[in-house]
Order: C-alpha cells, then sequence, then structure tokens
C-alpha cells in the first residue's frame, strides 16, 4: 500500500496543494528557461542553414545539439503539465465517488484508458505525494482507498441501517442504499 503523503486539506480535496505548487513552480521554470533559448538557437539553426555566414554554417550541428536539449527540457515542462491535469481529474472521481474505494475498473471507465495505464499513473502521482488523505492498494485487486479528514466533505462514515443493522460506508452528509437490504441510508456529517 502506497499512502498519500502530504498536508490533510479539509476543504474536500484530495490533492495536496503544497506538492501541486512545487511541481506546477517546477513546470513554469523549465518552461521560462527552455522558450528564449528555443527561439534563439532556432534562429541560429536556421541562418546556418539557409544564411551566408560561414561562422553560423560551422557550428550548425552544436546549435543543433544544444537545440534539442532545450526542446527536451520544454517537453519535460509539458509532461508535468500532463501529470498536474491528470491529479486535478482523478481528485474529481475521488470525490463523487460514494463508497470510499476507488477500484482501478471503476477508474478505467471512467478516463477510458486501461487498467494498467491507470495503475501506472497513480503509481507516479502517489510516489510524489500529489494526493493527501487517500491510499493506493496495489496488492490484491488494486484500488484507491479515500479516507478524507474528518469533518470535511472528504471523510466516510460507516451507516447501520435501521431495518437489517447491516453496515455500509459512505460519504458524510449523503444518502445511499444499504449494501445488504437495500434501504435508503443517509449518512449525516460528523464532526469531530
Amino acid at each position: 500500500m502506497t499512502k498519500a503523503k502530504g498536508t490533510p486539506v479539509s476543504s474536500g480535496t484530495y490533492i495536496s496543494h503544497e506538492r501541486m505548487r512545487k511541481i506546477y513552480s517546477k513546470e513554469r521554470t523549465l518552461i521560462f528557461l527552455s522558450v528564449g533559448p528555443i527561439l534563439f538557437f532556432l534562429i541560429a539553426v536556421l541562418e546556418g542553414i539557409f544564411g551566408n555566414d560561414p561562422v553560423l554554417r560551422d557550428s550548425l550541428m552544436t546549435s543543433l545539439v544544444i537545440e534539442m536539449l532545450f526542446v527536451l527540457m520544454l517537453l519535460v515542462a509539458l509532461r508535468y503539465e500532463r501529470k498536474l491535469s491528470l491529479v486535478r481529474r482523478y481528485n474529481q472521481i475521488f470525490m463523487c465517488d460514494r463508497d470510499g474505494v476507488v477500484t482501478m475498473k471503476e477508474l478505467s471507465r471512467q478516463m477510458g484508458k486501461p487498467e494498467e495505464k491507470i495503475l501506472s499513473e497513480l503509481k507516479w502521482l502517489f510516489k510524489h505525494s500529489l494526493f493527501c488523505d487517500c491510499t493506493l492498494q496495489v496488492g490484491g485487486e488494486p484500488c484507491v482507498i479515500l479516507s478524507g479528514e474528518s469533518g470535511s466533505r472528504s471523510s466516510f462514515v460507516n451507516v447501520i441501517c435501521d431495518k437489517c443493522t447491516g453496515t455500509t460506508r459512505l460519504r458524510a452528509g449523503t444518502s445511499g442504499k444499504c449494501d445488504y437490504c437495500g434501504s435508503a441510508i443517509t449518512a449525516r456529517r460528523i464532526d469531530s
């Protein structure tokens, strides 16, 4: 099991905003540091190919190699942006879950991706501590177990059915059906 690290947020989200800010800063820094040199070396490459300057023509390979390094830096920044948007999308799915357990099958259906791809993405996101108040369970049937901070929109409570005394886990402040008899039950908000 991979436990999500980070400061719990009581606003009803599973996103670790502190970690998101750090990765966002990295992404913006990489973009800032790469765009200018990409343009500069692109002009140098074009001048070397089409221009009459022998110095630029002689340094064409060097300019191309340096250009590629800055393009790779920009691609890394774009990859970070993709990861940040994945975090936001997974958080939306987690916040809509009613029982506190999100299986790879559920995520696969909602994201339109194979379960293996979903698990791979989640492993990376949990490894980089981009979620809090939830755990990635890898053994057995892989799933994300949502815990939520007590008293927040993301917390869960066990509700005992009045009709059959079965216990069902629901998000605090929501309604649902008993897992055992199907009767309507309500999870009252519990503040500790």
